[in-house]
């Protein structure tokens, strides 16, 4: 369920521009301007799109949703399969096909790549690579990878695709210890738009069974 909230994320890929043909930046430059970037930002809503790649079975899944967020710590994760919501305390998993929901303590852990844990805090949690420059559709952007500092983690390795002078994450693919690959995409951002705290809490529709881990 964690894994869920944490997956929160980005967007598209075409033809590869070597990093070379454009001004040169270090790996600290590009993370400092990511970090600077998301600390003006208060609040974000998106359009994702969600694609799995199973390691061992290889199957493939996708669906799309969308995503809200606000500081500190408040989520809300909508899809047509399930819908997360945290308040940075509790965090509801509501399943509407099984009628459903399941309510936890929100804990950020080591295998967590919220939007604060990944943007604030590329240098001390992870080894970053600088791995060159793509676009898509026009759009410049910068391609990091990421590698967990904790041996332990369950994330593998990150790639991040941000946008060259908007700081913006466009598309970001995660590889679990399972060799599976979640890649999100984001569209139709709003950034620093008036969203009400209620959106961060979740009132289950009736009929629905209440699972409390808390």
């Amino acid at each position: 369920m964690r894994h869920s909230i944490v997956s929160f994320a980005t967007l598209a890929i075409c033809g590869f521009l070597a990093f070379g043909q454009e001004k040169e930046m270090s790996v600290q430059d590009v993370t400092d301007r990511i970090q600077k970037r998301f600390e003006k930002i208060e609040n974000a809503t998106a359009s994702f799109t969600q694609k799995v790649k199973f390691g061992f079975s290889q199957i493939e899944q996708q669906f799309s949703g969308t995503i809200a967020m606000k500081k500190p710590g408040k989520y809300r994760i909508e899809s047509e399969h399930q819908t997360i919501v945290t308040d940075g305390q509790t965090v509801w998993a509501y399943s509407p096909v099984n009628r459903q929901v399941v309510i936890d303590r929100y804990r950020e852990n080591q295998n967590s790549v919220s939007p604060e844990r990944f943007l604030i805090n590329l240098p001390e949690n992870y080894f970053v690579t600088l791995l060159g420059r793509e676009r898509d559709k026009g759009i410049a952007l910068i391609v990091l990878k990421l590698v967990p500092k904790d041996d332990r983690s369950f994330v593998n390795s990150v790639k991040v695709w941000v946008e060259d002078g908007t700081w913006i994450v466009h598309r970001i693919s995660i590889l679990d210890a399972n060799e599976t690959e979640t890649t999100y995409h984001l569209s139709d951002f709003q950034i620093n738009t008036k969203i009400n705290d209620s959106r961060f809490a979740f009132t289950p529709p009736a009929g629905t069974e209440i699972v409390d881990l808390r």
